[in-house]
């Protein structure tokens, strides 16, 4: 036991058994480190948390943390499995729905998410740096055309803001 739990129970711990013990047995022990320490609406506390969180790192660290989440919950496995597609990253979703068969369980839709975010990301680390791709070639990219107006000789503009070019005057 370590920090505010430590801090909270080695007191209790000590005074056991003497005069001075507001806890005399384990299990009035046990109610009061309950009542000090564990969420009595841990359920809805679950729900809450399941149903905001979403994927921002890997795969198998969102089922983790959802896996952990729905120790709480009383959730049928198409509602969790429900959630847990909800809160992937679209990247995955993307694949997912390109699957010819669907994952038809919590379970099987974990490890498919799991696999593919994987592969997913070994192919991002494997993609050369921008810098590294090839260029386009000249005859790709596309030169300017006259538009047949002439351009303005902006230093003599800014020297006499009422300078009329020649070009201007002709017409």
């Amino acid at each position: 036991m370590e920090g505010s739990a430590s801090a909270w129970a080695l007191p209790h711990l000590a005074n056991m058994g003497s005069n001075r013990a507001t806890i005399t047995t384990a299990a009035q022990f046990d109610t009061a480190f309950s009542r000090a320490f564990f969420d009595p609406d841990e359920q809805r506390a679950a729900e809450r948390k399941i149903t905001t969180l979403v994927q921002t790192t890997t795969t198998a660290a969102y089922a983790t943390e959802f896996r952990t989440l729905l120790m709480s919950l009383d959730w049928n496995d198409a509602a969790l499995k429900a959630q847990f597609y909800k809160g992937l990253h679209w990247h995955v979703k993307q694949q997912l729905a390109q699957k010819e068969t669907q994952p038809q369980d919590l379970e099987e839709l974990i490890s498919a998410a799991t696999r593919i975010d994987n592969v997913r990301r070994e192919l991002e680390i494997s993609r050369p740096p921008r810098e590294n791709r090839p260029k386009p070639t000249a005859a790709a990219t596309t030169s300017r055309t006259n538009s047949g107006t002439p351009r303005i000789d902006s230093d003599r503009l800014k020297a006499d803001p009422n300078y009329v070019s020649e070009a201007e005057r002709q017409r």
